[in-house]
């Protein structure tokens, strides 16, 4: 045993030599090399890979690491589910799904899959490739209003490739086997296509905004004649100040009888006295009284009428003059 581990470790640093630096592929083989614990070469590469090494090393048209990375993956793993809701939230930028029932809906979408795929112990690659899956599903319905027959037909052009061991075409999901592909599929059946038309309503018909307000009357108290407030320790009860501290209503005021003056009471004639006042005035006499009368209340009637004669007509006149000012 002790000479194999020597040659391992003589081949380890001669190929360190020739080829340069050690991978971290190197490293995983060299662990496992002389592990017995049934630790996998998945495993090891897997906890060793950055984000960018592990894109570098798929293959192409695999749905691993499109949109979650692995160390995203990594992280998720080691949260319960509550901090697996709120982490997945902010890799999804869902920052409204605590108000937003669409957001809040796909979030219980990738949160539960995520969830299921952890609990049938699949590995990174395969945890990344399941939750790109379900979010090209998801895509179909939000973005390209697909029917559920043609979102049909993309689940199945996902899964081919599995179950062959150098499949000359692939869907993106080769690294999952058979049995576990009829998993993915039941999951994806109950989980999204038995709710298809729920799923579909969701995203074609906005959420109903509710503005709910509250009116408040608040009480201001009046503002001091000082700069300063009185004190609260100087208050007294409304009823002892009204007695001795505030000031006594003013009196009422007594409306004075207005008498006219003596000499100025109006005279009421009698019958015979107006007659006796006619006796003595002719005719001519009568007519010019009558006459300085009408004239009187009708030179006051024809002033009034004079000046809104004038004032009618210096309104036409702006009127015609702003007329021939158009015209121009």
């Amino acid at each position: 045993m002790w000479c194999s581990l020597r040659n391992h470790k003589m081949a380890t640093k001669t190929s360190g030599h020739h080829g340069g630096k050690k991978t971290k592929t190197n490293i995983a083989a060299a662990f496992l090399s002389r592990s017995k614990t049934g630790v996998t070469y998945n495993d090891v590469v897997e906890k060793l890979l950055t984000d960018e090494e592990a894109i570098a090393n798929e293959k192409e048209g695999s749905l691993a690491w499109k949109v979650l990375h692995i160390s995203q993956v990594r992280t998720l793993l080691e949260l319960n589910v509550d901090q697996v809701h709120l982490k997945m939230a902010d890799l999804l930028n869902l920052k409204d799904h605590a108000v937003n029932l669409q957001e809040a809906a796909v979030l219980d979408y990738y949160v539960a899959g995520f969830w299921w795929a952890k609990e049938q112990s699949f590995t990174l690659q395969q945890i990344s490739g399941f939750i790109t899956a379900l979010s090209t599903l998801l895509d179909n319905i939000r973005e390209k209003q697909m029917s559920l027959v043609d979102n049909l037909k993309e689940l199945k052009k996902m899964l081919v490739g599995i179950g062959q061991e150098t499949p000359e075409v692939t869907g993106g999901l080769d690294f999952f086997n058979t049995d576990q592909a009829k998993l993915l599929t039941d999951y994806i059946t109950k989980s999204l296509f038995q709710h298809y038309k729920l799923y579909q309503y969701m995203f074609t018909l906005e959420q109903d905004e509710m503005v709910i307000g509250t009116e408040l009357s608040i009480e201001v108290a009046p503002p001091a004649d000082i700069p300063f407030p009185p004190p609260l320790d100087e208050g007294m009860k409304e009823a002892v100040y009204l007695e001795h501290v505030a000031p006594p209503p003013p009196p009422p005021e007594k409306e004075e009888e207005k008498e006219a003056p003596s000499g100025e009471e109006e005279k009421v004639f009698t019958d015979e006295e107006v007659e006796d006042i006619l006796e003595g005035v002719t005719t001519d006499e009568l007519k010019e009284v009558i006459s300085s009368v009408v004239n009187e209340m009708l030179g006051s009637l024809s002033a009034d009428v004079g000046a809104k004669l004038k004032e009618r007509e210096a309104q036409y006149l702006a009127k015609i003059s702003k007329m021939q000012k158009i015209a121009e």
